[in-house]
């Protein structure tokens, strides 16, 4: 089963189902606000046992919404599948320099191998985003993650769980109002391995010579929250300017 798992691991990684990236802000969206994203990008291998992987292409369309000032609600489908999230804001909405959350995703899917029995995948991730609000509407983006990745098959009862940890490191440049360009880097590293059967018990492993690195490019498209201007020194006259008032993202 351990070896199922693994195959299964490079499996998805290979053909870019499992993704590692968030491609949105730290900050929610706010109330009644919705937000369509286009996320292109490409996944590679960083494996000692495969030094000829290559990057492959990653496409996904995302669509959230701000349920709440404090909670969005959003699916992403494409190369990640059909992968359900959440993201809970854990300081204040109206912070105008640096935004925290939480930001919870899900995916499940029916996995063919050849020559081995059918899995079941589902993927978990917890990342924390944290955001550091610019002048002008943009956010500096980091991400750390842990992710749980859950094999099943019916062969001896089969299971195996794999811990990984990683992060991402992306900026949101607001270049109009209602869109966003956001360049993202994000990297996984599998840690922890455990293996269930009926026959053999419970094996762990730990070492996987290897992780995942992921770049994306995400558009991000749609009003959010206003963002207040920061107030400028002018130059010329040494006074300060006054702040031209809440501008939408």
């Amino acid at each position: 089963m351990s070896r199922i798992a693994l195959a299964a691991v490079m499996s998805l990684l290979a053909t870019g189902c499992a993704s590692i990236s968030h491609v949105q802000t730290a900050d929610t969206l706010g109330q009644g606000n919705f937000q369509f994203a286009l996320e292109p990008g490409a996944m590679g291998v960083a494996s000692l046992a495969d030094q000829d992987a290559k990057p492959i292409p990653h496409v996904d369309l995302a669509m959230r919404y701000g349920v709440t000032d404090r909670l969005d609600l959003g699916v992403r489908v494409g190369s990640s599948m059909v992968e359900l999230q959440g993201k809970v804001l854990l300081t204040a909405p109206d912070d105008p320099d640096m935004a925290v959350s939480l930001a919870p995703s899900v995916m499940s899917m029916l996995l063919r191998l050849a020559g081995l029995d059918d899995l079941t995948y589902t993927n978990l991730a917890l990342p924390v985003l944290v955001g550091f609000k610019m002048d002008g509407g943009s956010e500096l983006v980091l991400g750390p993650r842990v992710t749980l990745t859950r094999f099943t098959t019916s062969a001896e009862d089969g299971s195996a769980n794999i811990i990984s940890a990683g992060g991402s490191l992306g900026y949101a440049l607001r270049v109009a109002e209602g869109l966003r360009v956001m360049p993202e880097v994000g990297i996984l590293f599998p840690l922890v391995g455990v293996a269930d059967t009926s026959s053999t018990g419970s094996t762990v492993s730990a070492g996987f010579n290897g992780g995942f690195v992921q770049f994306k490019l995400g558009l991000l498209f749609g009003a959010g929250r206003p963002f207040k201007q920061i107030q400028e020194e002018s130059e010329s006259s040494g006074e300060s300017v006054a702040p031209a008032g809440p501008a939408l993202y």
